[in-house]
């Protein structure tokens, strides 16, 4: 194959599959983390990625024989992505910082990319320089796949995400409805049923043994992968700041007292990241201030109002 075309082919292909591996792991609501960042900064990086592949495919010298040409395609392919994933984040962070460091983007970009570019660079390099039709096709498809797949649940894995719902609860007067005036954010696409995550919440926090009435002011969800409920229960004015370890796939629930946050139950697993939640100041319409980190280090920002 003359190099001229092995160079439009390889740039061709690496655009494509790296635009079809991104979109289908969009589509099918399986980025890394599930920001849209993970998705929009990989495709934004896809096409100077694309030419260095094509410029690979032309000037990389292949054997005769075909099982180590495919070989040879693959290793090429596949080290070309990690040197520019490896490069990019580097870039990037050294433009908005002007620091030359690795840690500017976060895992659920890095896994999103890697994977991106590692398959898609193997596999536009062997459509480019192999000649073996079905063999090539089937790789490519294949690599693909898992590359579309893998991110999430890795992601998943590697930091203990969860697909977690905050309640924030407060004493209810007698003529207040238990989900009166409540806020309710779906971070990014995902719904959920209100009604029913409000009524499980109520049934949680009257098995728990807390004496009074309670009406749920505010109710989160994020992240993906196994079940966890927090419920945090403000009685009062809240001074100071507090972190709130977040419960590891189980029902847990903070109740504020006058001497800190009662537990319950007491021995339940969390994980290392917390809801962090702080005085409101000079607000006096509001009981406290909050934020909710996920696994990829992102925090959703609110308030309890008083009334």
């Amino acid at each position: 194959m003359k190099r001229p075309l092995r160079f439009v082919i390889g740039a061709v292909s690496a655009l494509l599959l790296s635009c079809l591996i991104l979109g289908a792991a969009y589509m099918a609501g399986m980025l890394a983390g599930g920001h849209m960042y993970a998705f929009e900064l990989p495709i934004k990086l896809t096409a100077p990625f694309a030419v260095l592949v094509g410029v690979l495919a032309t000037i990389c010298p292949m054997p005769r024989d075909s099982k180590r040409s495919s070989l040879v395609a693959l290793a090429a392919g596949m080290a070309l992505g990690l040197v520019y994933w490896y490069l990019s984040k580097r870039l990037f962070a050294l433009h908005f910082t002007g620091l030359w460091q690795g840690g500017f983007l976060l895992l659920d970009y890095d896994l999103q990319a890697i994977f991106c570019w590692v398959m898609a660079g193997a596999s536009a390099m062997l459509i480019a320089v192999v000649r073996r039709p079905l063999i090539t096709v089937s790789t490519a498809a294949a690599l693909s796949v898992l590359a579309a797949v893998l991110p999430s649940p890795l992601f998943n894995y590697l930091t203990n995400n969860q697909e977690l719902t905050v309640a924030f609860a407060t004493p209810r007067s007698l003529d207040a409805s238990t989900t009166s005036s409540l806020r309710v954010i779906i971070p990014g696409a995902k719904e959920f049923d209100t009604e029913e995550v409000a009524a499980h919440v109520m049934h949680v926090l009257r098995a728990s043994g807390l004496q009074g009435e309670f009406r749920i002011t505010n109710l989160y969800r994020i992240g993906t992968g196994k079940k966890g409920l927090q419920i945090i229960v403000v009685n009062s004015r809240v001074d100071g700041r507090s972190l709130l370890p977040q419960p590891d796939g189980i029902d847990l629930i903070y109740a504020q007292t006058s001497e800190g946050w009662q537990k319950i139950p007491p021995t339940a697993g969390t994980l290392s990241r917390s809801v962090e939640i702080w005085g409101p100041g000079t607000h006096k319409d509001s009981l406290a201030y909050f934020g909710i980190a996920d696994a990829s280090g992102v925090s959703i920002m609110g308030r309890i109002d008083s009334n």
